[in-house]
């Protein structure tokens, strides 16, 4: 391995082109994950959605998209070949990467809802009779809408909420609350890190 101590790069000539390209696209999927959430924050009307609803559907889309591929830079699977593990291993050593320091970062469980959603919709259909899909709460909900959505997660994959920015996930049977601003404080940490050290490898 290249790594002599947490965030030491040393090339031997054939691991540089894996910590290039292993940065390369963590900065870019962290960019592109805080540009969604920049987005959620601030609506902007534009013509290519037919409503809101569309817009916040996107960028929460995008913004889970985004989180899983940085996810899958550090957190294996169980089927996953030696070297594809080998290489997270050294991602996590040169990210200085851990479960206690990113929390949310770590899970894939966000994700998998949109990788999933039809699967979980004729679930929904199927058992409880509801529609499922992307949901949103803001200042126009009606309060029983707001109660609904909030409670009843069984009905609701994904909700956004903007009124206490958080995601509401419904995982298997599992309910998940995202807290979008402790989801910005990893983003940005990582970011960071990840900045220096695409900065130390291109002076290799």
């Amino acid at each position: 391995m290249p790594l002599v101590s947490e965030g030491v790069y040393i090339d031997d000539g054939a691991s540089k082109s894996f910590e290039f390209e292993s940065a390369y696209y963590l900065n870019f999927q962290i960019q592109s994950a805080l540009a969604s959430l920049h987005h959620l924050a601030n609506y902007a009307d534009c013509f290519e959605w037919e409503n809101r609803c569309q817009y916040y559907h996107f960028y929460t889309d995008h913004l889970l998209y985004s989180w899983g591929q940085i996810t899958s830079r550090f957190i294996s699977v169980k089927k996953a070949k030696a070297l594809y593990c080998e290489r997270k291993e050294c991602n996590r050593n040169n990210y200085r990467f851990t479960e206690r320091d990113y929390p949310l970062l770590s899970s894939k469980r966000a994700r998998n809802v949109i990788e999933h959603i039809d699967e979980y919709n004729a679930d929904i259909i199927k058992e409880k009779l509801g529609v499922g899909g992307f949901n949103l709460i803001d200042a126009n909900t009606e309060e029983s809408l707001k109660k609904l959505l909030r409670e009843m997660r069984e009905l609701h994959p994904y909700t956004l909420d903007l009124l206490t920015n958080e995601l509401y996930i419904r995982y298997k049977k599992e309910d998940l609350t995202i807290n979008l601003e402790e989801l910005k404080k990893e983003l940005l940490s990582l970011l960071s890190r990840v900045r220096s050290f695409l900065e130390f490898v291109s002076m290799i």
